[in-house]
């Protein structure tokens, strides 16, 4: 049975729906590197190659020129990081709102005839809480492979990404790239309140 199919629905969903992902790799002589990069989420019954089925993957483009194509050639093991930056941009918006309340606004409340706005206030700060509850952040980790340039895999691959990520065309058909896929083997996930689960 693959990892993902234990996965719970909400980390599926930031799997399935986050536009970005930051990809870790690691050179055979122990130097890391960070990169963020566009993505896809391949599930096993849509993989290309028949043998590929029972697995899972995260899909995504690279030069042949980059440190982190070497580092894949060189050491397989990667690690991707998804985050829930949707619910991290609301609550730092939320939270810039409240810190922008007007001067009369506090006063207001400091006289104690700014009961509206005393309400107002705990709302936000109640839908802050409940914000946090749902902000979390995955670590995958992964079996990279390098798809064969030209072929109909990657031809395949290469279409799934445009068609996900139109704005990046310019370097997904570049003549230096190359598809990368990711089979998934676990995924750790912590939330806010430093809750951490791990699946394999």
């Amino acid at each position: 049975m693959s990892c993902v199919q234990q996965f719970p629905q909400h980390l599926l969903d930031l799997v399935k729906t986050s536009k970005y992902v930051h990809v870790a790799t690691c050179s055979t002589d122990c130097i890391p590197s960070v990169s963020l990069m566009n993505y896809i989420y391949v599930p096993g019954e849509r993989s290309f190659a028949p043998e590929d089925r029972s697995c899972d993957y995260i899909v995504f483009a690279t030069l042949n020129n980059t440190e982190k194509y070497q580092n894949i050639i060189s050491n397989p093991i990667v690690s991707l990081l998804f985050h829930d930056w949707i619910t991290a941009k609301n609550l730092s918006l939320k939270k810039r709102s409240l810190s922008k309340s007007s001067a009369s606004d506090q006063e207001e409340v400091a006289e104690g005839s700014g009961t509206s706005h005393s309400s107002k206030l705990l709302n936000l700060l109640q839908e802050l809480n409940q914000s946090e509850l749902f902000q979390m952040s995955a670590t995958i980790r992964g079996h990279a492979a390098v798809i064969a340039p030209n072929s109909e895999e990657s031809s395949h691959y290469k279409k799934l990404l445009l068609r996900t990520n139109p704005d990046a065309h310019v370097f997904i058909e570049d003549a230096k790239t190359v598809i990368i896929k990711v089979k998934i083997q676990s995924a750790k996930v912590t939330d806010s309140e430093n809750n951490t689960s791990i699946y394999t």
